[in-house]
């Protein structure tokens, strides 16, 4: 028998430790390992969406404005869930959802009542909610799109037309510059908001036959108007001033029986639109002119609309074909129809921004919008720019 003193116990026990550290690690030790890699891995994820989520939501606040949306990420998987998004092109939030480093897919969903979690997210999932509705003053865009059509709404543009009928120069050009501004904006009621905005534009015609571009027509309008939207509903009402003015050279070079009118008036109209679809609108309603001159002018107004917008771009997202139609019918005019199409294609800013450039073919035909001649059937083809902020 041999017999061991104490320091050789210690180094057998040693032994013993090591021996089993290395069969734990032969064994068992890729489990151990795997699980520790496992944990280190789910933090990093559940780090990542928390990064994700919070871009996506400054993002959406700022770029976009959607108030009161929820932002969900999982495993870099976007979910956008809102009621509506309204005019806010969904294509848009989509690529710019997708840009964020370390996203996956994104994915937008208009639900009725997403002002609640989305139902059943994944455990992990990190979900944020946009601040609601509050009040704002000068806030960006409008609560109401544009009236892309519709020959009087203030925007910058320039066409060339050939006019086939009616007593305006045959090559006619437009220069139109005007814009809305909204001031304020709040919350209102049925989750909605509305905003007091203001409205100016100058609609001019030229002869370009002449020799030096003779001014024929231009209309001065301003006026002040409020508006509402909640989801894809919206609409404005709107006190807003007309007035009318011939160029001095067309006075002189008029042709005889061609009498000046001295048109002006103030109309008080009410419009309503709705999104059927992301890509597809509609639009109407009427007004009544409140002060005017000539006295005789009649009173009534009435318009209808309708816009499509492809939900298709080309050139990764920075051209979309458009096409949009206006219908105005006016007591002024014995209710005669006018009829203005526009089609074309749109550059936008594929990511942000709500500056679009727009080339469109156009069509016209009906009372003349120009307004000494609003008594007077016209009708013309032209192609023009026009540029919305």
């Amino acid at each position: 028998m041999v017999t061991l003193g104490t320091h050789d116990s210690v180094l057998t026990r040693q032994f013993s430790v090591l021996s089993s550290v290395r069969i734990a690690t032969g064994a068992g030790g890729m489990v151990f390992v795997l699980c520790l890699i496992l944990g280190i891995v789910s933090v990093t994820n559940a780090a990542d969406d928390s990064y994700i989520a919070g871009y996506a939501a400054a993002v959406l606040e700022h770029e976009f404005y959607v108030p009161g949306a929820i932002v969900q990420v999982h495993e870099g998987v976007v979910i956008l869930t809102a009621d509506s998004l309204g005019k806010v092109d969904r294509q848009k939030v989509i690529t710019a959802l997708e840009k964020i480093p370390g996203v996956v897919r994104a994915e937008v969903r208009e639900e009725a009542g997403s002002s609640a979690a989305p139902a059943n997210p994944p455990q992990a999932a990190i979900q944020q909610k946009l601040p609601n509705p509050e009040s704002k003053f000068l806030p960006r865009d409008l609560l109401v799109a544009p009236f892309h059509a519709d020959p009087r709404w203030p925007h910058f543009s320039m066409a060339s037309r050939h006019v086939s009928f009616g007593r305006e120069p045959g090559n006619t050009g437009a220069a139109n510059f005007g814009e809305t501004f909204a001031l304020y904006r709040n919350a209102a009621p049925l989750d909605g908001e509305w905003e007091i905005a203001i409205q100016a534009g100058v609609f001019s015609t030229f002869n370009l036959g002449s020799s030096s571009v003779d001014l024929q027509n231009a209309d001065y309008t301003a006026g002040l108007l409020t508006s509402y939207r909640t989801g894809a509903f919206s609409g404005f009402l709107r006190l807003h001033h007309q007035s009318s003015h011939l160029g001095d050279e067309f006075i002189l070079n008029s042709q005889p029986g061609f009498n000046r009118i001295n048109l002006s008036f103030n109309e008080l109209d009410l419009k309503i639109s709705y999104e059927l679809a992301s890509w597809f609108r509609v639009y109407g309603g009427g007004g009544i002119l409140v002060g005017r001159d000539p006295r005789e002018l009649k009173r009534g107004t009435s318009q209808l609309g309708a816009e499509l917008t492809s939900p298709w771009t080309l050139w990764d997202g920075k051209v979309r074909p458009v096409a949009y139609a206006d219908l105005q019918a006016n007591e002024r005019s014995n209710w005669k129809v006018a009829s203005s199409v526009m089609a074309g294609i749109q550059f936008e800013n594929a990511r942000i921004g709500d500056r679009k450039l727009q080339l469109l073919a156009e069509y016209f035909s009906g009372p003349s919008p120009n307004g000494q001649f609003y008594n007077q059937n016209t009708e013309w083809i032209g192609i023009g720019i026009h540029l919305y902020y």
